[in-house]
């Protein structure tokens, strides 16, 4: 527990160093775009694969399959508790779409896979990375209908599905499955590259909320309903749910982490595409960040 503590020290540490340096010296966000696209496409995709290549990782057909059915109902089961919890919350129906997604989409690439990384390694790694499947094809769908309700709907394209971290994510479903080697050389790179994604990660997300008031932000009393849901009931739920899915205690860990990350940033980004009230769904997030540092770890003690 001591040791986990002072992780999460270190990832608020870092968090508030993108937060201040973002304020200070990136007031347009152009930084923060480029670093956070950075992240995503390349370390974060370089870990993934990292995570196959690197450790000797076996598992059957069956196995694979347990694996996504648990991250599956990490993601299916916090989307039906934000639903849920989103039409009995207090919320204005013009916010209710962003509010339901804010709890809803966990910050699974940048506060999930850092944390699983440095807890358990690189089996964990590759669990979560299985998600962006069920992560992509959830919010490419269903998230991005929601938003547009009120316009008579969204059409769902495939495109939208595809990102760096879900190709990369195939790549190590294809080399956990061969048994493929990676030359020496790309491996060196891999390792050296997956060792900047958990700091660099950090630095993303406070930077990519420095124009959101951390004030403003623990003034909404409905935020701390949605944390309780989102921060405590959902992992509890999914805990309890993966216990019944997978005897592997880094599986059942895996989904359970998924499920307590905060909100994920990209919320916002689809909640401007679409005309909603994006300071709202900011300020959700940075609530819900801010008070997983210390949810996370209570987590990890009571459960894991």
């Amino acid at each position: 527990m001591a040791g986990l503590l002072t992780k999460m020290v270190i990832f608020v540490a870092l968090m508030c160093t993108g937060y201040l340096f973002a304020r200070r010296e990136d007031p347009s966000g152009g930084f923060t775009r480029a670093a956070s696209s950075l992240v995503i496409n390349v370390f974060m995709s370089a870990t993934i694969i990292n995570s196959v290549a690197s450790a000797q990782l076996e598992a059957s057909w069956g196995q694979l399959g347990q694996i996504m059915l648990v991250d599956c109902a990490a993601i299916g089961l916090g989307y039906l508790l934000a639903a849920l919890a989103a039409r009995l919350l207090p919320v204005e129906e013009k916010r209710r779409a962003g509010f339901e997604l804010m709890m809803a989409v966990p910050n699974n690439m940048f506060i999930a896979l850092p944390v699983l990384d440095q807890l358990y390694g690189p089996a964990a790694v590759f669990y979560c990375g299985l998600s962006n499947i069920p992560f992509n094809l959830v919010l490419y769908t269903y998230g991005m209908w929601r938003l547009k309700k009120g316009e008579g709907g969204e059409r769902f394209r495939l495109r939208q599905m595809l990102s760096a971290p879900l190709i990369s994510t195939l790549v190590a479903v294809v080399l956990f499955l061969t048994r493929l080697q990676v030359p020496a050389l790309l491996q060196e790179l891999l390792n050296t590259m997956s060792g900047a994604t958990m700091p660099l990660s950090m630095i993303v997300i406070g930077a990519s909320l420095s124009s959101v008031s951390l004030l403003d932000a623990f003034r909404r009393g409905r935020f701390y309903l949605s944390a309780l849901v989102k921060l405590l009931l959902a992992p509890v739920l999914v805990w309890a749910v993966c216990g019944l899915l997978t005897a592997d205690p880094v599986l059942r860990a895996t989904g359970t982490l998924i499920a307590a990350s905060p909100s994920g940033v990209i919320v916002t980004v689809l909640t401007v595409k679409n005309g909603g009230d994006a300071v709202f769904t900011s300020e959700g997030i940075l609530h819900s960040t801010v008070l997983a540092m210390g949810t996370i770890p209570l987590l990890v003690y009571l459960l894991l």
